[in-house]
């Protein structure tokens, strides 16, 4: 009875719209108005509605600068080894490791320990994913993201390392060695080889002899020593008298007969036609000088000549131009295997990168 007879009171809800209840100085439900109520956005009087389950969506500068980020490492992907490959290269092919060969040893150190530190960051980021797991397709990706980019970058470094070394050092011993080694070396015009002396110009590099000089292929000579050694003496023109001495030759390999006969070495065969070559550039391989030497020796005995200081040159028409091509040849090489270089590593990325999202599913 009491309880029935008890009057039963129910809250009722505050019913004032949000004006009225700023109007009063008043929050939510008769509340003071504070700056959490006011700064919600999901609060009764805010304009956004939620409900459950619902989640927000992601800010699309936040995607921009992550696709941005990603742009950036995938151009230093390609990039870094591209530079590794381009510089080391250029090194080894340079004057400077001509003149003083111990900078090449300091160079090829200096690369490899920039391959060994990538390859360190490589081994720690890599364990740095094991302990969180190391499972692909997990959660929050950034972990395997960074192993697969710094793997990446050294396995392409190491590539760029080793190919660096061979183009660098093929360049340097086919075409810019003997390119050094002439350059080095003085240069003589108008030479007479009817009175000039070998002694004088041992430090000659390019020669042009005197107008009207020939090759005596009538003395010419081979040594046989694994390759055929041909060598034939120069001589002035037909109205200046015979040297007392044959101090200079022209020599090449593998290109007459075993015992010298049908020399075409070099421009001697255009020569012995036209008559238009009178240069020589020097020969100054060790190995083979020592072979020239030997069939001058056997030429001398054999045609009863006379030889004290023989000198070797590659008979050409224009020694300045000839040796300016390798010089041009060398760069093309190099520039061309550059950009062949670019384009694989170019290739890899995309490739490797494309296997990995599949790979990581991200």
């Amino acid at each position: 009875q009491v309880f029935l007879a008890q009057e039963v009171r129910y809250p009722i809800a505050n019913t004032a719209t949000p004006c009225e209840c700023r109007r009063e100085g008043q929050g939510t439900c008769g509340g003071p108005l504070n700056a959490s109520s006011e700064m919600n956005p999901y609060g009764p009087y805010s304009m956004y509605k939620t409900s459950y389950g619902s989640a927000e969506l992601p800010d699309r500068r936040d995607s921009i600068s992550r696709l941005v980020i990603s742009t950036a490492q995938l151009a230093l992907l390609m990039l870094a080894p591209w530079a590794l490959f381009a510089t080391l290269s250029w090194a080894l092919m340079s004057r400077q490791v001509y003149l003083y060969p111990w900078i090449r040893v300091f160079v090829i150190c200096i690369f490899t320990g920039l391959v060994l530190v990538l390859l360190v960051a490589a081994a720690t980021s890599r364990s740095r994913w094991l302990r969180k797991g190391g499972r692909i397709g997990e959660a929050d990706p950034r972990h395997l993201r960074a192993y697969g980019w710094w793997a990446g970058l050294a396995g392409l470094c190491l590539i760029a390392f080793v190919a660096g070394c061979i183009v660098g050092t093929i360049i340097a011993d086919s075409y810019m060695k003997k390119f050094y080694e002439i350059t080095s070396l003085d240069a003589y015009d108008n030479v007479n080889p009817a009175r000039s002396l070998g002694k004088e110009m041992l430090d000659a590099g390019r020669v042009i002899f005197t107008k009207g000089s020939r090759l005596d292929f009538n003395h010419s000579f081979a040594h046989q020593n694994g390759s055929t050694f041909c060598v034939v003496p120069i001589i002035a023109a037909s109205d200046q008298p015979l040297p007392a001495t044959y101090d200079f030759w022209v020599g090449g390999k593998d290109c007459c007969t075993n015992l010298g006969e049908d020399f075409h070495c070099g421009a001697a065969a255009a020569d012995s036609k036209a008559g238009s070559a009178r240069g020589g550039l020097r020969l100054l391989n060790a190995e083979d000088e020592y072979n020239y030497r030997q069939a001058v020796r056997f030429s001398e005995v054999a045609y009863h000549m006379e030889s004290v200081h023989p000198l070797f040159f590659e008979w050409t028409a224009n020694p300045i131009r000839d040796i300016g091509i390798r010089r041009e040849t060398a760069f093309g090489l190099y520039f061309a295997t550059n950009v062949v270089f670019l384009l694989g590593i170019f290739i890899l990325v995309v490739v490797g990168y494309v296997c990995f999202l599949r790979m990581a599913k991200i």
